[in-house]
């Protein structure tokens, strides 16, 4: 019995996520943004991790090296 219940709930909360993934409310950035972050919230585009001046530099030569803009 106890098996039972806990399935339902599972599938309860399943069918919840669902419904607000179709409904939009539940987005990602990957897929619902398209790649652009910054218009998914604060949670999905803040960065990760924080580079200091001279790391900025370095990825900064990397990047002109590489060709990318």
């Amino acid at each position: 019995m106890a098996d039972a219940i806990i399935i339902v709930v599972l599938a309860c909360v399943l069918a919840l996520i669902i419904r607000g993934m179709v409904r939009g409310s539940i987005r990602t950035c990957d897929t619902s943004c398209g790649g652009n972050c910054g218009s998914c919230g604060h949670a999905c585009s803040a960065p990760r991790i924080r580079l200091t001046d001279e790391q900025r530099a370095q990825l900064a030569e990397i990047d002109k090296r590489s060709g990318v803009h």
